[in-house]
């Protein structure tokens, strides 16, 4: 190996593995800490220890971050060689950040496509809850802050990763010439071998006849589409059960949006521990993923990897996911009716059938590895700070001369 890097990672989020977004980082600084490379981090409950509750104060804080992590970083910037941070937390001057290394703008999913998906979902879907007016109003000040820091943030990175070719060509239309990696997202060994380990036989899960939907309760994760998805199937297989895990939000809620009444037939749960998802996920025989913008959608291949196909709609994120297999895997977005039935004919496969449908997804998820992605970052990272050593030894040299 050459030289080790010195890796500094940033996000304006608390550093918890429950987060999807913190977790990316957190693979990654476990997997290029194993290579040997120095991986440090400054996140949110970095910047503020001391945890809150207040919606209005954890707004603050995300919108004071960036300013807390340029002073971190002006305090190490003599010895990092990278940085690696979430698009709009890091939108100052390299040199005014005293950092004369690569600076990565990282998107979790690009900023730029969710703002459009916001404005056309208040169009398609007007009853939206909008909260207190005061919280609105926070809410709207805030996304304008964050915007602010990410647009400015687009003129002084040296390279963006991101993690679907989708969004490569919308940032390529807002900053033509932009140096572009494509890295996705992935499991590492271990966590594929647990969910592996832990899953039932192909018979119990066709048995259990249970669905499993692993994300946030919200519009842009399709709970809009539930209602009509759950009808349908039980339409056509009254007795499948249905498990909507990591809601972030009560079941009520959730039940009040299908427009049913509790049952044993319905399993909610809030959050979970990522540790304990190949255990909760064990009996599932389909998994539905009815999002309509994704980075890239790391709890689909979590589903594929315990051998439950997913059926996704065909956007940005399992788009790259699918991309060998779009025909039994996606449907259009938005229609609900086809997730459906796609759901309806894999719970009514016979065991042949369905066994090897889950070899696909299993052998879908394993081509996405943790190892082999960190690795493939650093190697990019380190080509971009070769490509870089000559133009600072060349802006060195100038400013000695005059």
């Amino acid at each position: 190996m050459e030289k080790p890097l010195r890796i500094l990672v940033i996000v304006n989020l608390p550093w918890d593995d429950r987060l999807g977004a913190v977790r990316i980082w957190m693979q990654l600084a476990k997997q290029w800490a194993k290579a040997g490379h120095t991986v440090e981090k400054f996140c949110l409950s970095d910047a503020f220890p001391n945890p809150t509750s207040s919606a209005a104060r954890y707004a603050w804080r995300q919108a004071v971050f960036p300013s807390r992590a340029a002073r971190f970083v002006r305090s190490y910037a003599q010895e990092l060689d990278v940085i690696d941070c979430l698009i709009g937390t890091l939108p100052f001057p390299k040199k005014s950040l005293r950092f004369a290394g690569l600076l990565v703008g990282r998107s979790i999913g690009l900023y730029l496509t969710y703002a459009d998906f916001i404005r056309s979902s208040r169009q398609r879907w007007q009853g939206q809850r909008r909260g207190k007016v005061l919280g609105r109003i926070l809410y709207s000040f805030t996304s304008w802050l964050l915007k602010r820091s990410a647009d400015r943030a687009l003129a002084h990175c040296d390279w963006f990763n991101l993690p679907n070719e989708d969004e490569k060509s919308a940032l390529n239309e807002r900053c033509p010439g932009a140096k572009i990696i494509v890295q996705p997202y992935g499991l590492s060994d271990a966590e594929r071998a647990a969910f592996l380990k832990t899953a039932e036989p192909v018979l119990a899960r066709l048995a259990g006849k249970e669905i499993c939907f692993l994300g946030m309760w919200s519009v842009r994760k399709g709970s809009r589409d539930w209602p009509e998805i759950v009808r349908a199937i039980w339409d056509s297989v009254p007795g499948a059960r249905f498990a909507f895990l990591g809601t972030m939000t009560d079941e009520k809620t959730v039940l009040s949006d299908l427009g049913v009444s509790p049952r044993e037939s319905i399993r909610c749960v809030r959050t979970y521990d990522p540790k304990d998802l190949p255990q909760l996920v064990a009996g599932c025989a389909v998994g539905l993923f009815p999002s309509y913008i994704e980075g890239f959608g790391i709890s689909v291949i979590e589903q594929l990897a315990a051998g439950i196909p997913t059926i996704a709609y065909d956007v940005p994120g399992p788009r790259q996911i699918f991309a060998s297999a779009r025909s039994e895997f996606l449907v259009s977005s938005g229609n609900a009716a086809a997730m459906a039935q796609r759901a309806v004919e894999i719970l009514q496969m016979n065991e042949s059938q369905y066994a090897s449908l889950s070899e696909t997804s299993r052998r879908i998820a394993s081509t996405f590895r943790w190892e082999q992605i960190a690795a493939d970052t650093i190697d990019q990272y380190v080509a971009a700070l070769a490509q870089m050593r000559p133009l600072n030894q060349r802006n060195e040299t100038e400013a000695v001369s005059a």
